[in-house]
């Protein structure tokens, strides 16, 4: 059959078998680019809302038949989910090492050794992002190959700039640990949460038998009792564990902006698990009871 896709250069009729998939169309049409840059859209009869088509799904899935119209885009230069998490999640590592590893070379020639709280907070942090490194090659399965490159450069300058000036104070010469003596319970707490959150995600990444696959079932079990998404619930929870523990600014400010991203996501998510199995109307997204 042939379909005609639409560009801002114009139309262009394409022959393609009535069976093939979206990857197959993506694939044949001109532009040499890769597939991941192609995005495709077609508005079904009937309808004034376009439909984003999915790579592994049929073109007739969709309705399209002889002489439909679909409407191309380039999403612009692509770069891989995991590469991402990982570029993102490395510079805080670095960051950290460098201020406890090298202080005179920060600070000064004349630096005393770090305080106990120092020490356990370094690690901690360090920990942190070690633990998502490793769920980012053994944990996660992306149902997206790639994202936009301008992604690795936001991602990064978040993460980089709020380690850069939370380690700088928390390694810092004149670090002052809190008086509230609350040390060792906050480092526990976030042990715990940190757990939790690894749990979660060691259940979302077995509900996804492959990378690629874009169907998941809504999650179910203890920790999805009460929102829809703990991961975000836990990860919040331990910065502020965190946060509680140092007593830096900076820590409160990167849990509060923290929250906010992930109360957009898990409002988003929520929505979609609810249109898939509306029991879970009776749960909240993030904070239980709450939101």
């Amino acid at each position: 059959m042939k379909v005609i896709i639409t560009s801002s250069r114009g139309q262009e009729k394409i022959e393609i078998s009535a069976t093939a998939t979206v990857a197959d169309l993506k694939k044949e049409y001109r532009p040499k680019v890769s597939v991941h840059r192609k995005a495709l859209k077609f508005t079904p009869a009937g309808s004034d809302k376009g439909v984003n088509l999915e790579n592994e799904k049929t073109l007739i899935s969709y309705g399209i038949k002889e002489g439909s119209e679909i409407s191309y885009k380039d999403l612009g230069p692509q770069v891989g989910y995991r590469t991402v998490f990982v570029v993102e999640y490395a510079g805080p590592i670095a960051f950290m090492a460098l201020y406890a590893s090298r202080p005179s070379f920060i600070y000064g020639a004349t630096v005393a050794p770090m305080g106990s709280t120092q020490s356990l907070y370094v690690v901690l942090f360090l920990l942190h992002f070690v633990k998502r490194e490793l769920e980012t090659f053994f944990v996660h399965k992306f149902s997206r190959p790639t994202m936009p490159l301008m992604n690795i450069v936001k991602n990064s300058v978040y993460y980089w700039s709020f380690a850069a000036v939370i380690g700088y104070a928390e390694c810092h010469p004149q670090y002052t640990a809190p008086t509230h003596g609350l040390e060792n319970i906050a480092a526990a707490a976030w042990a715990l949460f940190e757990l939790g959150n690894l749990l979660v995600h060691l259940q979302l990444g077995g509900m996804r038998k492959e990378e690629g696959e874009t169907t998941r079932n809504v999650p179910k079990g203890p920790l999805f009792s009460l929102v829809s998404c703990p991961n975000y619930t836990f990860e919040v929870l331990g910065w502020a564990a965190f946060s509680l523990g140092t007593n830096l600014a900076m820590s409160w400010v990167f849990t509060l902006v923290g929250l906010a991203q992930m109360t957009d996501w898990a409002l988003k998510k929520h929505k979609g698990y609810v249109k898939a199995d509306p029991s879970n109307k009776k749960k909240k997204s993030i904070i239980p009871f709450v939101i």
